[in-house]
């Protein structure tokens, strides 16, 4: 009779550990749990202690992870072999794994009492001093097992010959999906109905949100194939579509496979209504520009240039939401990096940052989780906002007294030209909706009511002083239209500029008379 081989079952969460047990009738297939563990450290003492042959290990655990569990368990326990529970999104740990002595992998979406099984008399097979007695016969890979494998990095050479056999035709694609309970059979099945129903498709690392079909194909088909892929895209709704650069050659498709995600990933993070991206009409991203100085930004916002620094950082911000190829986390990275620096820019100035402090986790957090770049945009132009109303409510360390004689000087030197609130904003580095708030809150009028006051003001001055005409001294304290000029004169003084200048008249005379009778 046989030797039973020893497992042990490496998880944080018990209920996947209660699950792997629950799957086979671990005796009767020859196999014996010696262990459970929650964490690489625990199963480095339990294989010291039991000397399981396989070690089945989730990768992503507390204290040390599946990835220093198998490489200091094969440093240290050379015989045992070690299969990696991995997720669709863990892919990327598990071919490096593999460097590392992992003997197989499962995909969690595909665990099973029958998959669980396979793999591990695979496994047992790699076991030269075990004579094993269970009753499972190790049983053959399937195409999509191996083309999945192949993926990761696993050497295939030895099954060449069974893919050969299911991959007739020269050429090969891969089209990448991306949506919500996706069902690779049914995607299987449309493709081959649009396309041909002979045309070898396999579906690989299907999960419920993403999915990767392999289709191998004539090159007369290739644009047929692209034709049935738009239909698709077009038909489900609210699924992402990318169909990968093609290849010659079975041996490419690793390659490919890690440069087409890459990319399907970024070009997902930042279109993500578009529902199609076909490698040979890719959108076009924005030219490469400068990049963002920020000592530049740094300075403009010290130097209350406001409108310049947020019109400087939004145009960037714009250019980087177009930057299709460059990584979502170079993205989020610079907006994060943007909230620290105003956040301390504003605490230094003397603004009152109090609820930004609150905030800024959530800003980072939101920001740092968006999946698409408009999730991170709305989180970040809602600080913006945040910015804008606290600058609305002044600077505590100015002196709003010293701050209005400033502007009243400004105003009585350049009454004569055609002044705008924004003009004024602007050569004192302020937004001009703050500036109208603090011009009315500290002067008690609104600006375009004072400046009337100081131009009619000027204006009854050259009336009394002077023979120059009403219309032009119009234009000589600043009004470009005579009847405005009139109109505002009769508002603020209670009669036309005609009436006012004979009034003075008449008290001219009067006077004049009244010094000749007494000189009489």
């Amino acid at each position: 009779m046989g030797e039973a081989c020893k497992v042990l079952i490496v998880d944080d969460e018990m209920l996947i550990r209660q699950g792997i047990i629950n799957y086979i009738a671990w005796e009767q297939e020859g196999f014996q749990i010696v262990g459970e563990a929650s964490n690489g450290k625990e199963a480095m003492q339990l294989i010291g202690e039991f000397s399981p042959h396989i070690v089945i290990t989730d990768i992503v655990m507390p204290i040390m992870d599946g990835i220093d569990l198998v490489k200091e368990g094969k440093k240290e326990f050379p015989n045992t072999e070690f299969i990696v529970l991995s997720s669709f999104e863990d892919f990327d740990y598990v071919r490096s794994m593999f460097q590392n002595g992992v003997a197989d992998y499962i995909l969690k979406p595909k665990l099973n009492g029958p998959e669980l099984l396979r793999i591990l008399s695979r496994v047992v097979g790699r076991i030269p001093d075990l004579q094993h007695s269970g009753s499972a016969v190790k049983p053959e890979r399937s195409a999509e097992e191996m083309l999945e494998s192949m993926i990761l990095g696993y050497d295939l050479a030895l099954e060449g010959a069974v893919l050969s056999d299911v991959l007739p035709n020269s050429q090969f694609v891969l089209v990448g999906i991306r949506g919500k309970d996706l069902d690779p059979n049914q995607l299987k099945t449309a493709l081959k109905r649009s396309i041909f129903e002979e045309l070898p498709i396999f579906a690989l690392n299907s999960s419920d949100t993403e999915t990767l079909l392999l289709l191998n194909f004539k090159p007369h088909q290739l644009e047929a194939i692209k034709l049935a892929v738009e239909y698709q895209a077009l038909e489900l709704i609210g699924t992402m579509w990318m169909v990968y650069e093609p290849f010659d050659s079975i041996d490419d498709m690793k390659t490919v496979y890690d440069e087409g995600r890459s990319k399907m990933k970024k070009y997902g993070f930042y279109l993500p209504d578009t529902s199609l991206f076909v490698y040979d009409n890719l959108p076009v991203e924005n030219e490469k520009q400068a990049n963002f100085d920020l000592n530049h930004f740094i300075e403009m916002f010290k130097d209350r240039l406001f409108n310049a620094a947020f019109t400087y950082l939004e145009n960037h911000v714009d250019y980087l939401a177009g930057r299709f190829n460059n990584d979502s986390f170079e993205f989020k990275s610079f907006l994060g990096n943007i909230v620290f620096n105003i956040i301390v820019l504003l605490d230094a100035m003397k603004y009152n940052t109090e609820d930004l402090e609150k905030k800024k986790y959530g800003y980072f957090s939101t920001i740092n989780e968006a999946v698409d770049v408009n999730e991170a945009l709305e989180q970040f132009n809602g600080f913006l906002e945040g910015v804008r109303t606290i600058m609305l409510l002044g600077d505590k360390a100015a002196d709003p007294a010293n701050n209005l004689d400033k502007i009243l000087a400004y105003i009585e030197q350049h009454y004569t030209e055609p002044l705008r609130l924004s003009e004024i904003a602007n050569h004192f580095h302020f937004n001009a909706s703050y500036l109208s708030s603090y011009f009315s809150t500290h002067h008690k009028e609104g600006f375009s009511e004072y400046l009337n006051r100081v131009r009619i003001k000027k204006s009854m001055e050259l009336l009394e002083n002077s023979t120059v005409s009403i219309s032009n001294i119009s234009g000589m304290v600043g009004y470009s239209e005579h009847s405005y000029f009139c109109k505002v004169f009769k508002r603020i003084t209670g009669m036309s500029p005609g009436s006012y200048r004979k009034e003075l008249q008449v008290q001219h005379e009067n006077e004049e008379k009244g010094l000749s009778s007494l000189k009489k």
